[in-house]
């Protein structure tokens, strides 16, 4: 499977403002972007939507998974 960079991971993620938005989460705090919800629990970001239910233990992890469903949308 080939994978497509992301303008971001060249310059630089906190230039992206999907990643400044899930960085920028505080413990139980929940923010949308597009269809995702996006919510930092005490050791998890979760990602839910219609579809699906993902927990992932960095921010960095739940960046490029909502990065990558995003490029498909």
């Amino acid at each position: 499977m080939l994978s497509q960079m992301n303008l971001y991971e060249v310059l630089g993620l906190e230039s992206d403002p999907v990643y400044k938005k899930i960085n920028g989460l505080k413990e139980n705090e929940e923010v949308k972007i597009e269809s995702f919800n996006i919510r930092k629990t005490d050791k998890f970001y979760e990602v839910e939507s219609e579809e699906l239910h993902e927990g992932f233990k960095t921010k960095e992890k739940c960046y490029f998974f909502i990065s990558s469903k995003l490029q498909t949308v």
